[in-house]
């Protein structure tokens, strides 16, 4: 291209929008994870620009989509914001398998999709596609952090709970591998319908394996009907529970009965102690009336990481210019650094081990994570799992 051309390009790019398509649950069980992910998203892109939304004069422009949790809904969506809205960047999505059908649709069009918080291992694995960068952790990072701490300090022998679907399936194969890797016995694993409303089926199958320890993975709307059963069948006093623990509000209508629960958190704003994550709790609650919850730091870190690769190639959307400032890109985050794994560009990131405790204020009548062990992204780095 001749330099005058090449120079015009450039200066139109100057103040056109950065268009970001951002694809999600807006209603369903995983709305909230929706909600958290979009309210991240922005105060990180906030954070990272310093407040102007901007990056080489380009304003950061999100458009905004409900994928309903379906598959082909969230394939036609990201679909038609390339095609008809021009976007440069898919950003998205609380289900793993809406992912999955995005990802295939940013390979078709040569856009940067960056996951969050959308956790199933197969989207940077058997999944995998050069577009895709992930900043969520996978299923097997919350493994890795709180399966071998079940095994040394929980109990020896296991039963695994999870929703019949991608990711509840793969949820429980890699606790399974983690376990059994360092110990543990496997003596039953269940699948439920993501639709469930009464869990005593499961959980009398599970109080007459008698297990040592109940690895539970659950997400959205049936969180809190698990708990309530689990309560009723006195599964609590039984064996022990553990697995990834849910957003605040699934632990809040839990109340005191999550008190002694030690599981993982992939974040919450009272563990990580730094400026980063001191700027997001102050800004989510002066704008929205409380702190943020279990994916809003995640939203946040995709944010950061979609501005500081931005300003790395003076505000190119184009994903052959992105990829390569993002293979092996560490970045800060609300809690601490996060590195996109070149092989599998997976970011890797502290985790959580903790143990539910009551607050200490007396008009909040729930518990609160207490950090037992924050393990390293080392310690938690997953599997490299893609094919090619």
């Amino acid at each position: 291209m001749p330099t005058f051309l090449r120079q015009f390009r450039d200066l139109l790019k100057g103040s056109s929008p950065l268009k970001v398509g951002v694809i999600t649950s807006r209603v369903g069980p995983l709305d909230y994870y929706g909600t958290m992910q979009i309210r991240g998203l922005e105060l990180g892109i906030e954070y990272a620009t310093q407040g102007s939304g901007k990056v080489a004069e380009r304003p950061i422009e999100l458009l905004i989509e409900d994928d309903a949790g379906d598959p082909a809904t969230g394939g036609q969506k990201a679909r038609a914001l390339i095609e008809n809205q021009g976007v440069h960047i898919l950003q998205g999505c609380a289900s793993s398998a809406v992912t999955i059908v995005v990802a295939q649709v940013a390979q078709e069009y040569k856009r940067l999709l960056l996951v969050e918080p959308a956790a199933a291992d197969s989207v940077t694995g058997t999944h995998f596609n050069r577009y895709v960068f992930r900043t969520a952790p996978n299923v097997s990072q919350d493994a890795a952090a709180g399966g071998k701490y079940a095994v040394k300090h929980l109990g020896r022998t296991f039963c695994f709970l999870a929703p019949d679907y991608l990711w509840g399936h793969q949820s429980n194969a890699a606790w399974k591998r983690v376990v059994e890797e360092h110990g543990g016995k496997t003596l039953g694993e269940f699948l439920a319908p993501p639709e469930t409303t009464n869990f005593a089926p499961y959980l009398q199958k599970i109080i007459d394996i008698k297990p040592d320890v109940l690895v539970q993975s659950w997400a959205g709307a049936g969180y809190r009907q698990l708990f309530g059963d689990m309560r009723q069948w006195g599964i609590f006093e039984r064996m022990r529970v553990t697995g990834g623990l849910g957003d605040r509000e699934a632990r809040h209508a839990l109340g005191l009965d999550a008190v002694g629960m030690v599981g993982i958190i992939k974040y919450s704003y009272l563990l990580p102690h730094n400026p980063i994550n001191d700027w997001l709790t102050a800004q989510h609650v002066a704008r929205h009336g409380e702190p943020p919850d279990l994916f809003t730091g995640g939203g946040f870190a995709a944010g950061v990481a979609l501005v500081q690769a931005l300003q790395r190639t003076a505000g190119n959307a184009d994903a052959e210019a992105l990829l390569p400032v993002m293979e092996g890109m560490s970045f800060a985050g609300p809690k601490g650094t996060y590195t996109f794994r070149p092989e599998d560009h997976q970011a890797l990131q502290p985790m959580y081990v903790v143990e539910m405790v009551p607050d200490s204020d007396p008009q909040h009548p729930w518990a609160i994570p207490k950090l037992i062990q924050e393990m390293t992204p080392e310690e938690t780095a997953p599997p490299i799992s893609r094919w090619g």
